[in-house]
């Protein structure tokens, strides 16, 4: 249900329209009240106290126009009620898009028109009930380690016969380090003991035998250890690499809606930080994990059959530091998921600020930047401290409980020597064992956390890997090797947030060949109709058809490869120009690549550089201007040879004499092509066939360039006068 459940205890259950649960108090901190709606009332229920109460209730006939209000870390469901606006609940940003369905839902009512709430399809963690992020099943809250650790053993299949050898390998170095500490008792009790049955000869020849048994078991632990790092180093990395890539190439075909949510350098921290916390884990941890794990049962075994009695002292500590992990287990979890969340945010902030230095320097903000580098940094130390505080703690617990288990194991052990049931050499033994029994159960604390943090980092890349993208072929996708470029768009409506659509019932066709240009203000939603038609996203009301087709039941791969894109931010890639210029055909001749460049008009600027095409390009272009790098892209396109063309401010980077130089490329390029041209000076698309005006999203205007400006009091006109004034404007401070 779409509804959030209502407390019995307001006995209202049944009357119940609307209901939806906000995690904000009126003050601002954090607590939940819930917003209900009956057939004439809106009460707001506080939930926080020992019994649900009643804050706020009103007639709906009081109330009109209700709208969710947006704030910095919140928002508001506001209302006008006796000509005045007021605030009815409060939430969070990520209760936001719910309150603005029901804000428009309410809205409707109140009108006294028919409106259905929305189907609820956010999915819901199945054990806590908390709503899970759109394109993921991972809970963050429930994520279960064991799921984890059964996810990452699924990577080990293709490496089972290594894994197989690798333990092999294991079991060996575990027997062969019993066979040395045993050794002792055949020394004390048959060579060095006056109770001894054997001569002195005997003795000596004994003894060198017992000697040459130990070094050869020493040679041999030594070469099945090295022999085990050798392949763990191997096939731990190649995990690592298969996951690591996965990752990457999931990545790649992720919508740009999830990188629209995302930050970057959190994406990137997940990549190589969390990728690399698995590998150290897979490489060593796992090792060490499995060697302790034998170590534990084999000695146990042997002890046990020494002296059971004895033995089961032994065991006396052991409960308890299970019980004490288990404990600080569950205590650290959280605080572990946080520390690499703030990793993920330190990331970001260096991601962005470097990327951004030219800004930073330019209006002289670096004290700023190191101030906000230097919060995260310190909440992130916060949080580390305080994790190392409790595996210290931890460390320190569990050392003081082995060593008492240890002394009691000496106090019994020597009671049995003295009353004759143990030999010395027995005893000796014993305790020795005892005390690499003891060694793994003190290092497991360590390894647990070690285990936690790969675990938690494995969880994080599982958590993208179970992102599924919104935009994909659907399972009867239709081929279109060739597209002729008739597009037509039936009554699009879409918004990056469903609750504020950018594009409103946007119709219109294109016939194959034509040239349509796009005009409007700044956010009119000229870009957003090419995102659609890329298919970088999906319209959430309406379809558009490609010769006939809906394009969301194309092939994505048969529609890109058809498709070519001029965006508005030139980006280049860190490599020579002739691999820019290549990057959309790969396999094309030098010939082609230079054709291409001439008809951007690059070719020339190309030739001055020290290298010419081979001339190898910094992060983003580095070392070309603006206008030559939007020259490059343009080349690119170019050399895709598309049957539908998409320019996006292709020429707002160029001087005057070079854009009339690329204007008369593109209208060679354009020729046979269906064409959408996006400009901000509007005289470069008057020799579009029509032009498309938006305004807040909707079509308002359509014609062509003279038809439009002919149209006294049109907004084309309106624009192009506008864009005139400004343009004096700069003439006169010039």
């Amino acid at each position: 249900m779409w509804n959030d459940p209502v407390p019995k205890e307001l006995g209202i259950e049944g009357q119940v329209r609307l209901s939806v649960e906000a995690d904000l108090l009126p003050d601002g901190s954090f607590g939940k009240e819930l917003l209900v709606v009956t057939a004439d009332k809106l009460r707001v229920v506080a939930l926080d106290g020992a019994a649900p109460a009643v804050r706020l209730e009103m007639p709906l006939a009081d109330l009109k126009e209700p709208k969710a209000e947006s704030f910095f870390g919140g928002g508001a469901l506001e209302a006008s009620h006796d000509g005045a606006r007021i605030e009815l609940i409060r939430f969070t940003a990520a209760r936001f898009p719910r309150f603005a369905t029901a804000a428009k839902v309410l809205e409707k009512w109140l009108k006294g028109e028919k409106a259905e709430l929305p189907p609820d399809d956010a999915q819901r963690c199945p054990t806590c009930g908390l709503p899970l992020d759109k394109g993921t099943k991972v809970c963050p809250v429930c994520a279960s380690a064991a799921r984890s650790l059964r996810r990452l053993l699924a990577y080990l299949r293709p490496y089972l016969p290594h894994a197989a050898t690798l333990a092999g390998l294991a079991t060996l170095v575990t027997a062969l380090g019993l066979v040395i500490p045993y050794l002792q008792k055949p020394v004390i009790d048959s060579v060095l003991s006056e109770k001894s049955t054997l001569s002195l000869p005997e003795r000596g020849r004994f003894l060198v035998l017992i000697v040459l048994v130990g070094l050869g078991a020493y040679l041999l632990s030594s070469a099945a250890g090295v022999a085990q790092a050798w392949l763990s180093a191997w096939v731990g990395n190649r995990i690592t690499h298969d996951i690591r890539c996965q990752l990457y190439r999931h990545l790649q075909y992720l919508s740009l809606s999830f990188y629209d949510k995302a930050e970057m350098g959190t994406i990137i921290s997940r990549v190589n930080q969390d990728t690399g916390q698995l590998q150290a884990f897979l490489v060593w941890g796992s090792q060490d994990l499995a060697i302790n794990v034998l170590q534990i049962v084999g000695i146990g075994v042997v002890l046990f059959a020494m002296n059971w009695k004895l033995a089961l002292f032994i065991l006396v500590p052991a409960p308890a530091v299970m019980l004490l992990s288990g404990i600080f287990w569950r205590r650290i979890h959280h605080h572990i998921h946080r520390m690499f969340h703030r990793w993920g945010r330190l990331n970001a902030l260096l991601s962005e600020t470097l990327n951004g230095l030219r800004v930073v320097k330019a209006f002289s903000q670096e004290k700023r930047e190191v101030s906000r580098f230097h919060t995260r940094s310190d909440e992130l130390a916060v949080t580390g401290v305080f994790v190392e505080r409790i595996w210290a703690t931890l460390f320190s617990g569990i050392g003081l409980l082995i060593a008492l288990g240890t002394l009691l194991v000496w106090y019994l052990g020597a009671r049995d020597v003295l009353g004759g049931t143990m030999t010395v050499g027995g005893l000796v033994v014993f305790v020795s064992l005892a005390a690499m029994f003891y060694q793994p159960l003190r290092w497991m604390s360590q390894l647990l956390n070690w285990c936690s943090r790969s675990l938690t980092a494995s969880e994080r890349v599982f958590e993208v890997l179970d992102a599924r993208p919104e935009v994909q072929d659907p399972e009867s996708a239709i081929p279109m090797p060739r597209i002729e470029g008739r597009v037509e768009y039936k009554g699009v409506t879409f918004g990056y947030e469903p609750h504020r659509p950018v594009l409103k019932n946007v119709s219109f066709e294109a016939k194959p060949g034509e040239m349509i240009g796009l005009v409007g203000q700044s956010g009119a939603g000229k870009t957003t109709t090419i995102n659609l038609l890329c298919r970088f996203y999906l319209a959430d009301e309406g379809e558009i058809l490609i010769d006939g087709t809906p394009i969301a039941r194309l092939r994505v791969e048969d529609l890109r490869h058809q498709l070519g894109l001029v965006p508005q931010e030139t980006f280049l890639f860190g490599g020579t120009i002739y691999e820019n210029i290549a990057y959309a055909k790969p396999d094309a001749t030098k010939e082609e690549v230079v054709r291409a460049a001439k008809v951007a008009n690059a070719h020339d600027f190309i030739l001055r550089k020290p290298d010419g095409y081979e001339t190898y390009l910094g992060e983003k272009g580095g070392g070309l201007s603006a206008g030559e790098k939007q020259r490059l892209a343009i080349a690119r396109a170019v050399l895709h040879d598309p049957r539908i063309l998409v320019l996006d401010e292709a020429t707002s980077q160029l001087d005057v004499q070079t854009e009339k130089q690329v204007q008369e490329a593109i209208g060679r390029l354009v020729k046979g092509r269906t064409t959408f041209a996006i400009a901000h000076r509007l005289a470069t698309l008057r020799n579009a066939d029509r032009l498309l005006v938006l305004k807040n999203g909707e079509v308002v205007e359509s014609g062509t360039h003279d038809e439009l400006l002919a149209k006294e009091g049109g907004e084309f006109s309106r624009l192009v006068k506008t864009y005139q004034e400004i343009s004096k404007v700069r003439e006169v401070e010039r």
